[in-house]
């Protein structure tokens, strides 16, 4: 992977991570207002910590895939 797709896959994970955070903060506020609302937070929440898991995951090389 090139050393600027690198760099914006970083940049893209602190994205989602504070993303991540701004959502708990949401969720807090939420909670006694309509806590319908807060469960699909919760649920949407749980989307983005699967693609900053994702993102935290350097992606396969398309080489590897031809060496078997």
């Amino acid at each position: 992977m090139p050393e600027e797709d690198d760099e914006l896959r970083i940049a893209l994970r602190r994205e989602t991570y504070d993303a991540n955070d701004a959502l708990v903060d949401l969720i807090v506020r939420l909670t006694p207002i309509d806590p319908a609302a807060a469960n699909a937070i919760k649920r949407a929440r749980s989307s983005l910590f699967e693609a900053w898991t994702i993102l935290c995951t350097p992606p396969d090389d398309a080489d590897d895939d031809h060496e078997h």
